[in-house]
């Protein structure tokens, strides 16, 4: 049986990439072995030789033979055998990731037959955290630069899927000029408009947002961790309390997939992914275009409303806008689900006094939230009580990224008008899921 095992993982493995970074992968291997050969040349070379050696000498003065001049042959044969193999970037993935391997944070294998050992640390170790690298993994060694192998559902972010969609739209009207007209010039600008405001934001880069396959993450005693999934069960209670889907998430580089994009972006597919650790830990948040960086101190507001937008636009095409819904109501209940976001930032509940607080700035204001500027002003009405109720300061971009998030959950679009059809019989679109995101820098992914 152990030689059927050690068999098995001998056998080479068979990769077929999807997409693949060519500097990445050498400039890692490069700084592990030095200087990478473009060529490899193998040379093998047979000599055979034979010697035969036959001597006479005759005498001067007597004319008398004797055996010493010599007569000499020699037969050489040689036989040269060549092989010049130039060395191409599957290979040196393969050179790269036989010398990563055993130093990966995590691991896309799965567990070992025989777990026995790590059962027994677990049940000795009930009242303190547990570190199991690679199955059970704390926060703290998720360092930036750090390499590990993760299997994945691979699929492209919301906000890239409706970009794309709308751009596969565009291109079928475009061919179609009474399909065109039929759904409204209007309705087709608007869209191209937003498209390519989305495609300028990402900059030829495609966010992926990707569920882990093997893993999940939990907070126990404040500290993050990542565990294997078929490890929980063996853990105390506490493991479970706070466990927590765990995301891939990163951006990659369009030029650089082997695959047709829409084939593996959309088809939730489960991969390997090669990558290094670009955020130092587990993450609470994660932002899909990095553009917002820059755009940050001019809108802060836009991070929000544009990470809110794919989600929304794609329910939107499902379902649509529902005009049964009063806008008023649901502006009451953006403006209280802003109440319990500011306090919440402050570690409290929101008290009875803030909440009716708030309904009256509602029953008096709600009306006047039909533009930006008319939003900023009711809600900063309610900023300004909270603050003095509380006697604190909100930091203006908290207060633009939770006034976006109250007000796409309660289904309205950045002016307060109605953006899609809610769900929920309370207006709301969906609660905000929890979820834990590991943001790194993509090497490979293959299958």
């Amino acid at each position: 049986m152990k030689i059927l095992r050690r068999g098995a993982r001998n056998i080479k493995r068979l990769r077929e990439f999807i997409y693949l970074d060519e500097v990445s992968v050498t400039s890692l291997l490069a700084s592990i072995l030095g200087a990478i050969p473009s060529e490899i040349t193998e040379k093998l070379t047979n000599s055979t030789r034979s010697e035969r050696s036959i001597g006479v000498n005759m005498g001067a003065r007597d004319a008398t033979f004797k055996p010493n001049a010599g007569i000499k042959r020699e037969t050489t044969r040689t036989n040269d055998y060549q092989v010049l193999r130039k060395a191409s970037i599957q290979a040196t993935f393969r050179d790269l990731y036989s010398n990563v391997e055993p130093s990966l944070i995590l691991r896309a294998d799965p567990l070992p037959e025989n777990i026995s050992k790590l059962k027994r640390r677990i049940r000795t170790s009930q009242t303190r955290p547990l570190a199991v690298p690679p199955w059970i993994v704390p926060s703290a060694d998720l360092r930036r630069g750090g390499l590990l192998e993760l299997e994945v559902e691979l699929r492209a972010d919301a906000i890239f899927r409706i970009s794309t969609i709308i751009a596969s739209v565009e291109s079928i009207l475009s061919q179609s000029p009474a399909l065109a007209a039929e759904m409204g010039t209007h309705q087709l600008q608007t869209a191209s408009e937003i498209n390519g405001f989305l495609r300028e934001l990402m900059s030829g880069l495609i966010p992926i947002k990707c569920r882990a396959v093997d893993y999940d993450a939990t907070t126990v005693a404040g500290s993050d961790f990542l565990i294997q999934k078929e490890i929980f069960p063996h853990l105390p209670e506490v493991y479970e309390q706070e466990r927590k889907p765990l995301y891939l998430v990163g951006v990659l580089e369009e030029a650089l997939f082997w695959k047709d994009i829409r084939r593996v972006l959309f088809s939730s597919s489960p991969v390997r992914v090669l990558c290094r650790v670009g955020r130092h830990g587990i993450q609470d948040s994660w932002s899909p275009i990095k553009l917002y960086e820059v755009l940050r101190e001019v809108a802060p507001e836009m991070q929000s409303a544009m990470e809110a937008m794919g989600p929304s636009a794609l329910r939107a095409m499902a379902g649509g806008v529902d005009s049964t819904h009063n806008p008023d109501q649901l502006r009451r209940l953006a403006l209280l689900e802003y109440g319990r976001l500011l306090a919440e930032s402050q570690g409290v509940p929101l008290s009875d006094e803030c909440r009716a607080q708030i309904e009256l700035i509602a029953s008096t204001r709600a009306s006047e939230m039909g533009s930006v500027e008319g939003n900023r002003s009711v809600f900063g009405e309610v900023t300004s009580h909270f603050s003095t109720a509380l006697a604190c300061q909100i930091p203006r971009e908290d207060q633009a990224r939770m006034r976006g998030e109250a007000l796409t959950q309660s289904g309205l679009m950045l002016d307060g008008s109605l953006s899609i059809r809610p769900d929920r019989a309370d207006g709301r679109l969906e609660e905000p899921q929890d979820e834990k995101f590991l943001d790194v820098e993509i090497v490979a992914i293959y299958w």
